[in-house]
């Protein structure tokens, strides 16, 4: 349990550090400043932290819980890749455009659905 709480604080710290890199962002950020794509980092740079941790979390759990959660993550990605791709067709018959945070949503949509199919095989 220890061990879990380490995970849960550094993904709050992450967190944190990624709404302070936001609140700079929009802080200092002007159109015409030559440094302003250099801006673009700050929340960005928390976010390779907490992608970091969560690597590391999942290789310190048990055998079982790590072969679900890989197969739940290659799911998310391999769903959210050919439904991103498939929906090129259907914007091309009038649909809205897609925008780059659906993928986000479709991704952790995609995540939940392949964690309980994987939970629910090897239960």
């Amino acid at each position: 349990m220890k061990r879990k709480s380490i995970y849960c604080l550094r993904s709050l710290g992450a967190l944190a550090a990624y709404a302070a890199g936001l609140l700079l962002l929009n802080h200092f950020y002007t159109p015409h400043q030559p440094h302003k794509y250099w801006l673009v980092l700050l929340p960005g740079l928390p976010l390779i932290y907490l992608a970091a941790t969560i690597v590391q979390y999942v290789s310190e759990l048990d055998e079982l819980w790590r072969k679900v959660v890989t197969e739940a993550m290659a799911f998310s990605g391999v769903a959210t890749a050919f439904t991103s791709f498939s929906y090129l067709f259907v914007r091309d018959m009038g649909a809205p455009e897609f925008h780059g945070e659906w993928a986000f949503y479709l991704c952790g949509i995609y995540y939940g659905i392949g964690l309980m199919l994987s939970w629910w095989r090897y239960r």
